[in-house]
């Protein structure tokens, strides 16, 4: 590992901040590694700041989302998951969902969870309600036990992942089940709020024993879009994009519109109350900025 600092022309020149995925160049200076060069960006995963307001980049020049969910303890925050979904999908990454924890539950690896058809958005009886008939690959996995975590190893292989999700969902766990000997921190519940605390404090890449690379973050708490104009929210859901090629309008926000599709799925159960609710929370962050 090399530790490198950036050069002050290159800050100059160069708008973005450096954000772990990011490639660089980097020469020698008086015997000292700099950051010469940032190279172009393949892809990203980036979300609204926090504190500011600008982009923030959680990881750079991603292959894939692996979205963490526990089974229980804590309890999925589905509003988070369609957010990261979403989130996945306008950043044109094909999401992973990984419910861990399976063993609390009493769920096997091979546990059937999206027995829906992927054009319907009924729910069946599992922790990922909804989100389980959307279609998406999904893995149930235990770093407790080792459950599903070898076919979990498989989707990493010469890939860069990212996994994220709310605290406590065991990301960190996971990892140190997968690469031997990293030793990662790995924090408790909250018995007073139910919620995971943060072990991880930065976003930090891994390589990957099988080739390519891991990302773990923090925890998420807050996830809002960044640069996403109020029409384009859609091809967050594909259950809504999918219904929204039949809108008569094609700048529809599938609200009062006449002759809208999405309208429409909501009255037949295409689209479930929750998920419209989820995309209207987030049509409005678009339409206003989110503050």
């Amino acid at each position: 590992m090399v530790e490198a600092s950036l050069r002050g022309r290159v800050k100059q020149k160069d708008a973005r901040i450096v954000s772990v995925g990011d490639l660089v160049e980097i020469e020698s200076i008086e015997g000292e590694p700099r950051i010469s060069r940032l190279l172009p960006r393949e892809s990203a995963l980036t979300r609204h700041g926090v504190s500011k307001r600008r982009e923030q980049v959680i990881v750079a020049n991603v292959d894939q989302v692996a979205i963490v969910v526990a089974a229980t303890a804590p309890e999925p925050d589905l509003s988070m998951v369609d957010r990261l979904l979403a989130l996945s999908e306008l950043s044109e990454l094909r999401p992973l969902l990984v419910l861990n924890k399976a063993e609390l539950l009493g769920l096997a690896p091979e546990t059937e969870l999206a027995t829906a058809r992927p054009e319907a958005a009924s729910a069946p009886a599992t922790p990922l309600g909804d989100v389980a008939g959307l279609g998406y690959d999904t893995l149930v996995t235990s770093a407790e036990t080792g459950a599903g975590v070898e076919e979990l190893a498989a989707r990493l292989s010469d890939r860069v992942t990212v996994l994220t999700g709310q605290s406590g969902v065991g990301k960190s766990s996971l990892l140190n089940a997968l690469i031997p000997g990293l030793g990662l921190r790995v924090g408790e519940i909250s018995e007073r709020r139910g919620r995971g605390r943060h072990t991880t404090v930065a976003s930090a890449l891994y390589p990957y024993p099988a080739g390519g690379y891991v990302a773990d973050t923090p925890g998420l708490q807050y996830v809002a879009l960044w640069g996403i104009a109020p029409t384009d929210v859609d091809r967050g859901f594909v259950e809504i994009s999918r219904l929204s090629e039949s809108c008569r309008f094609a700048d529809c926000r599938h609200r009062s519109e006449p002759s809208c599709a999405v309208r429409a799925g909501l009255d037949e159960g295409l689209v479930t109350v929750r998920r419209y609710e989820s995309y209207e929370r987030l049509l409005t962050e678009a339409e206003e900025g989110v503050r």
